[in-house]
């Protein structure tokens, strides 16, 4: 069986951390020619590295999603090596944890500037890309379970994945014309850094907030990165070829935030 992915180039912010570097390492073992569009040089060289020590084709990128000026040259950069590029992974992102009358602008900017600004500027040169190939391609929003049903203390947060489900929607309907279709995956609780200090900052008692996460969780445990990676690498195939403008939750089965809300 051949892989999916081969001879396609993907472009992956954020790639070489958690959700976005275990997305990278499928898409790269699936023959895919990955750039990891990182802001930290040395994170970005050393998932580079990992990739390539398994076979798989990686190049690092410094691109910081919130600034137009990095990623249209982080875009050009891997156009500039590979020919086209066929998918984009929107999925650097930040969070605050803050009850709204504590919030500060300057939180506030940089969330939405990150959340909402990056997947913008990666759909829109990304877009560009896949359009002056004439091939089409793929895009694919990483959001959030907070984008449906939020935890307390993250109006700013929440309301930039609720941003990221409407521009999947939206762009969706701008790009279908020229074959690109957006798509967008929300992930629950997973057992990652962002989230741990996250849901230590909403709870009393750190890893009480956890504990009840896993308690409303059908499938009873948290996520792990890889569980993000299948259905990336779902949408970034041909196997969802007639799938456009969806949000897909990857939650295990999360029943309610009522007891962390």
């Amino acid at each position: 069986m051949s892989a999916r992915l081969t001879g396609k180039v993907a472009v992956v912010t954020g790639g070489a951390r958690q959700i976005g570097f275990a997305v990278a390492t499928r898409f790269a073992a699936e023959g895919a020619s990955v750039v990891l569009a990182q802001r930290t040089e040395s994170e970005g060289a050393a998932a580079q590295a990992a990739i390539r020590a398994t076979g798989g084709k990686a190049t690092s990128v410094v691109c910081d999603v919130a600034d137009e000026e990095s990623v249209a040259a982080a875009f050009d950069r891997a156009v500039e090596l590979y020919g086209a590029i066929d998918i984009v992974v929107n999925n650097a992102g930040t969070g605050v944890a803050e009850h709204i009358t504590d919030l500060s602008w300057e939180d506030y900017r940089r969330v939405i500037d990150i959340n909402v600004g990056g997947v913008l500027l990666g759909t829109k040169y990304g877009a560009r890309a896949m359009r002056a190939s004439g091939a089409g391609g793929s895009i694919i929003n990483i959001s959030s379970i907070q984008g449906v049903l939020p935890l307390r203390q993250s109006a700013v947060y929440a309301g930039s994945k609720g941003a990221v489900n409407l521009i999947t929607q939206q762009t969706a309907a701008d790009l279908g014309p020229f074959g690109i279709r957006v798509n967008a995956i929300a992930p629950g609780y997973i057992d990652n850094e962002m989230m741990h200090g996250f849901h230590d900052l909403v709870s009393e008692t750190p890893g009480e907030a956890i504990g009840a996460a896993k308690r409303s969780i059908v499938l009873g445990r948290l996520g792990r990165t890889d569980d993000i990676a299948g259905p990336a690498l779902f949408f970034a195939s041909d196997d969802s070829a007639y799938v456009t403008g969806t949000l897909l939750l990857v939650d295990g089965g999360s029943q309610s935030h009522g007891a962390i809300a």
